[in-house]
């Protein structure tokens, strides 16, 4: 599940606002900060991972409230970010409980923000899942890559220079039911790290 939510962090929220585009450009030439309308995306995982993650994962936006929500079939949990707070959060419907994330609270606004400080240099267009998107090879903290964002801030692939990373098999436009990203009440708040452990998918403690 760690790996998961890193995949969440990375891969639908790379093009903040505030980047800093190479040669200058306008902050209005600069990707959208999120989705500005509700989509889902069915993503699926590029390169190597480890056995236990998953090969295909969606994500789901609600664009007005700067909300995501992640979920696997391979997975009993689904994820809820909150791209305003950073805070990420593990629902598991079976047992009615939500656990927070085992990324610290800090860890996951930094890679939330993440274009906020790295540096975008276009590099052209391209077309994934049926709709065009505009290349961009992104430079943070030694690291870089590439992402392909359409202009209304979906993400279409985006990989690091390894090649691991996600690309978009299935794109959806439609408005999302706000309930979908919340935690259900009646929900026990709990710390699932130790339980994770046991399943054998190795979450640090918190």
């Amino acid at each position: 599940m760690r790996r998961l939510i890193l995949t969440l962090a990375l891969a639908a929220l790379p093009a903040m606002a505030g980047a800093q585009s190479s040669g200058g450009a306008p902050a209005g030439a600069r990707p959208a900060s999120f989705p500005t309308r509700d989509v889902a995306v069915t993503y699926r995982v590029l390169g190597n991972a480890a056995p236990q993650a998953p090969r295909e994962f969606s994500v789901a936006a609600l664009a007005s409230e700067g909300r995501l929500r992640v979920e696997s079939p391979s997975l009993p949990a689904w994820g809820l970010t909150d791209r305003r707070t950073g805070r990420t959060e593990m629902v598991m419907d079976s047992m009615r409980v939500v656990s927070p994330s085992p990324l610290r609270q800090e860890e996951a606004m930094r890679y939330l923000r993440l274009a906020e400080t790295a540096r975008l240099t276009r590099a052209g267009t391209a077309s994934q899942a049926g709709h065009s998107c505009t290349n961009y090879r992104w430079e943070e903290r030694g690291q870089s890559g590439t992402v392909c964002l359409t202009g209304d801030g979906v993400l279409l692939r985006g990989v690091n220079e390894r090649g691991e990373g996600v690309e978009a098999a299935r794109v959806e436009y439609a408005r999302q039911d706000p309930a979908r990203f919340r935690v259900p009440e009646g929900y026990r708040r709990v710390d699932l790290s130790d339980m994770a452990r046991s399943f054998g998918l190795g979450l640090p403690g918190r």
